[in-house]
């Protein structure tokens, strides 16, 4: 729990125009001088890094260049996820902006697996590529890239995902965490990589960059969301511009997404970003191939935008049902052996589990137990497993894979996600020594779910002016999350429960003074008995505008609650 009460220290007090509350959240954050204050509040694309101080960069451009001026064929692989798809998008539309010679590869999930591999090479080679540019992928792909060098074509890395023993030997890596880069932000997405290739080489040609930024934006925003990195410093610029870019987007396909989940207006959050376009651009590389998705953010023909954005949603609601199977399956498998009694990395396998959903399912299951969770497709044949890890803040689930390598094909990834090849034979194995890499870095409280409470405050601040101001702290995400509010004896005076199925609750919680706040709780429906009218209880939740029939309402989003008396 943070600095709970609304009162800010001397350090921001008076100093900018918002509450004492705001004031006391950007202090939580780390965040105690005015410049950083301005710089948190009032994101600015002319405070992005200059792109020169990435690494290898400028001869990454120099060669590109060379490859355009000389009519060299030049192919983007890409990755199957949201962030390789908005990389290769975003990096093929410059380059066509160029009137470069480009094509592009996405691998196909169960084919290919992640990264770029023989085949891509191969596809280049059959079509007379000299040049294979990366993007959110290829730092680790070391036979791939020795492969591609072996058939004259040369490499260059655009990448952002964690290095590991052992680097590609491309003609140039550019990468913010590769060893030795100097580049002040290193958490940039493989889009955000992408982004700041594509702005070089715009300025290398002479063309507006203030323009290449704005235009770009849009697909930047929607790859960095989604590939959940830190929401600060150059990804919380980028987004938050992305966003205001988005509803007047030039792109046809990211006009058609979001009319198809139901989000063509004015305002667009990060949230919506996540859970309304995410999960459709994932749907084709999870179940089918991504390149549907690639193609949608590349038409300039309105129809054919509209028939793909179709086809992304018909594939996502296939997942969904597949993916609610899986998750059931994963539960009962873990209920049935006692395994979250035993071990703190859950580690399950299936030969009925589809390796394109396996990711999903393991954060559901990390999110339920609040320790790691690794789920593994076993193949048709039964020798060979891909799997997916998520997991907690205490455990760097890409460190321990690491530690594991001589049990894995492959592995790669963050610290809280990673992906793994695996022979069913060494699952037993598996399950065991990352237990006990577990057993040495997570503790008992750290499988206990918490919540950061930023501010405690009185039930009677929660107004619809505060609800506004909070606003400025969007886009929220990872590592800049929604603040969360507690209030003490808060008085139950309406219950009931909504949606569809009365799935969900809603309170009316009175003040001291008289005045209501309504306070909705998703999946809270069957829990309605436990708020007895007239009670007085304790809650933890998020402050929101709630929009409805053209009115604008304050409205608190319960996050927990207790009895007051306990």
């Amino acid at each position: 729990m943070a600095n709970h009460d609304a009162n800010p220290s001397a350090t921001l007090s008076g100093l900018l125009p918002v509450s004492p509350i705001l004031c006391r959240i950007l202090e939580n954050r780390g965040i105690h001088t005015l410049t950083d204050a301005k710089l948190f509040l009032e994101p600015n694309l002319e405070d992005l890094h200059d792109p020169s101080l990435l690494d290898g960069l400028d001869w990454a451009i120099d060669r590109t260049r060379q490859a355009i001026s000389r009519g060299e064929k030049i192919m983007v692989h890409g990755d199957y996820d949201v962030d390789g798809i908005t990389s290769t998008a975003l990096l093929v539309r410059v380059l066509r902006l160029l009137n470069a010679d480009v094509s592009w590869h996405i691998p196909n999930r169960q084919r290919e697996g992640y990264d770029i591999g023989r085949i891509g090479v191969d596809l280049a080679k059959e079509r007379g590529v000299s040049l294979i540019i990366t993007v959110d992928c290829g730092t680790s792909a070391v036979e791939a890239v020795a492969y591609a060098r072996e058939m004259g074509i040369d490499v260059i890395v655009t990448d952002h995902h964690e290095v590991g023993a052992e680097l590609a030997q491309a003609c140039v890596i550019v990468n913010p965490r590769k060893p030795g880069c100097s580049y002040p932000f290193k958490d940039l997405a493989g889009v955000g990589v992408a982004y700041k290739f594509g702005e070089a080489l715009i300025r290398e040609s002479g063309l507006d960059v203030a323009v290449y930024r704005r235009r770009f934006a849009d697909l930047a925003a929607v790859g960095t969301v989604c590939d959940i990195v830190p929401l600060l410093g150059e990804n919380r610029i980028l987004v938050k511009v992305g966003m205001e870019e988005l509803p007047r987007s030039g792109k046809k396909g990211l006009k058609a997404l979001l009319d198809i989940a139901g989000l063509s207006q004015s305002s667009i959050t990060s949230q919506m970003l996540g859970y309304g376009l995410g999960p459709r651009i994932n749907a084709a590389g999870r179940l089918a191939d991504a390149s549907v998705a690639l193609e949608l953010f590349l038409t300039t023909d309105q129809g054919r935008a509209t028939e793909l954005a179709q086809n992304l949603d018909a594939v996502n609601k296939e997942r969904q049902i597949e993916q609610e199977r899986m998750t059931n399956e994963a539960l009962l498998k873990i209920a049935d052996q006692r395994m979250h009694e035993t071990s703190k990395v859950l580690v399950l396998s299936s030969q009925g589990w589809h390796p394109g959903i396996v990711g999903i399912v393991a954060g559901k299951i990390t999110e339920q137990y609040c320790r790691p969770a690794i789920l593994v497709a076993i193949n048709d044949a039964g020798e060979v497993g891909v799997g997916s890890a998520r997991s907690i803040p205490a455990f760097n689930v890409f460190e321990a894979l690491g530690r594991c390598s001589h049990l894995l094909h492959r592995f790669g990834g963050h610290r809280r996600a990673a992906g793994l090849t695996i022979s069913s034979d060494n699952l037993a194995d598996f399950r065991t020594e990352m237990n006990r890499i577990a057993d040495d870095l997570i503790t008992d409280t750290d499988m206990v779910p918490q919540l950061e409470i930023d501010v405690e405050l009185d039930l009677e601040s929660v107004t619809l002016d505060l609800a506004r101001e909070l606003q400025l702290l969007e886009p929220c995400g990872h590592a800049n999350t929604q603040p969360i509010f507690m209030s003490r004896n808060a008085l139950v005076q309406q219950r009931s429960r909504i949606g569809s199925t009365g799935n969900h609750l809603k309170l009316k919680l009175g003040t001291a003074t008289g005045r209501t706040v309504e306070c909705v709780a998703f999946g809270w429906g069957a829990a309605s008995d436990a708020f007895q009218l007239g009670s007085l209880i304790d809650v933890c939740y998020n402050i929101q505008v709630n929009h409805f029939a053209g009115n604008e309402s304050v409205q608190a989003v319960l996050r927990d609650a207790r009895i007051a008396s306990e």
